[in-house]
């Protein structure tokens, strides 16, 4: 009787199975073959390449898997035979210009990929022989039936790789003409002997979002890091508007709206719905577009004001709610009012046509997130509703709110009315 050390051991000539060896066995067991004249091994072969990448694989595996597919005939997948191969592993060697032992880890690896299934007789051998039909008699080898089996699994594979390859190419573009603006930004301000004192913060952290982009393998993770490269970019184009409105006019002040005129026209009709005069905008409403450049002043408050007796408060899910296209550059799932203003002054300016000078005019004359609560309403309207454009519009309410004439918060009651009927109260809470 032999010893449990003895009998635990592997017989020469046999390789160990994994799990994952025998369940692509299984799989190419249950392989019938294809009908009479309908095998098209080269088209599996195809599909397999394209998929190859996404299944980690190297391009020495598809140069062995398209050899092996080679030695094979069409009859060898049809009903009744099974397309196997029976090359030597010295010719394998030969042919791929590895080493024997590399091309042993490379059938290996296919095997447990599930890419072919090895079939060894008793002493552990590939042969095979053909009968005078020219098909298979007896063969033991490499069992490529699988190839057949997954052919819709690897077209599959290669589809989603091609979709998330042009994702990749769309989000890096984004990423180099982010990363342009803010450098752009910076040579700009540097000629206006403009930066901000945030501006070293805004370049740093850009720069290491461009750093983290390339890191990235996954959309998922590469379009985070574009939403934050482009709130960079968007604060840089901020500080250029705050600084060119203070260069024209050198009385405007972050406590006093400017009287600039901006270069859209526009037409007087073009106003808020239900506008009244409401008195002078308070210092307290009219927020600088880079805080950072301002001198010591109180603390903003969370919630913008909406009126001059500051009579209804909105949340931001609900001007989100009100306003769906703003909803579209907000990726934050608890948004704050600084991300609204970051998405309204970065891709929803660029979306209506506003000018950055003239968003620097609405930062300057309602405070930042006023600025982005006029320019949400503004893309609620219908293109039919104006006379000159979304940013003549906006101008509009630009030039009222310098006049103290701004009332947003009838249009906001007027969004409410048509968005949820009457009005509960306990919403605006």
């Amino acid at each position: 009787m032999s010893s449990p050390q003895t009998s635990s051991r592997r017989s020469s000539g046999y390789r160990r199975i994994t799990a994952a060896m025998l369940a692509a066995r299984d799989r190419a067991d249950s392989f019938a073959g294809l009908p009479h004249g309908t095998a098209k091994p080269l088209r599996f072969l195809a599909a397999f390449e394209r998929a190859r990448p996404c299944l980690g694989l190297s391009a020495a595996a598809y140069t062995l898997v398209s050899w092996l597919v080679s030695l094979t005939r069409p009859q060898d997948w049809e009903e009744g035979s099974r397309p196997v191969a029976w090359p030597s592993a010295r010719r394998e060697a030969q042919h791929l210009g590895l080493s024997i032992t590399q091309v042993k880890a490379l059938n290996r690896r296919l095997y447990e990929a599930g890419i072919f299934v090895i079939r060894d007789n008793a002493q552990g051998q590939r042969s095979g022989q053909r009968g005078p039909d020219g098909r298979i008699a007896v063969a033991f080898g490499f069992d490529l039936s699988p190839l057949a089996q997954r052919y819709d699994e690897f077209v599959h594979l290669a589809a989603e790789a091609m979709i998330e390859d042009r994702h990749m190419k769309a989000l890096r573009r984004r990423v180099t003409l982010a990363y342009k603006a803010v450098q752009q930004a910076a040579e700009r301000l540097a000629a206006l002997d403009g930066l901000p004192d945030e501006w070293q913060r805004i370049e740093t952290e850009a720069a290491h979002l461009v750093r983290t982009a390339r890191r990235a393998e996954r959309s998922e993770d590469l379009a985070f890091v574009v939403t934050g490269l482009e709130r960079r970019k968007a604060e840089a184009e901020q500080a250029i508007a705050l600084v060119e409105t203070v260069k024209t006019d050198p009385s405007v002040s972050q406590y006093r709206p400017p009287n600039t005129a901006t270069n859209l026209a526009y037409d007087p009709t073009d106003t808020v719905a239900a506008q009244e005069p409401s008195g002078p905008v308070p210092p307290s409403a009219a927020l600088p577009c880079s805080p950072a450049s301002a001198p010591e002043r109180p603390p903003v408050p969370t919630k913008p004001t909406i009126g001059a007796k500051q009579e209804i408060r909105l949340k931001p899910a609900q001007l989100l709610d009100l306003a769906p296209r703003l909803l579209r550059y907000v990726s934050d799932a608890t948004p704050t009012w600084t991300t609204i203003a970051d998405a309204a002054g970065g891709s929803l300016r660029h979306e209506l046509g506003v000018s950055p000078s003239l968003w620097g005019e609405a930062c300057v004359a309602m405070g930042r997130e006023q600025a982005a609560l006029a320019l949400a309403i503004v893309s609620t309207k219908a293109p039919g509703h104006f006379t000159r454009g979304a940013g003549g519009y906006f101008a509009g309410m630009v030039r009222k709110a310098a006049r103290g004439e701004l009332r947003l918060d009838r249009s906001i009651w007027a969004l409410r009315q048509a968005k949820w009927g009457k009005v509960d109260m306990r919403r605006t809470q």
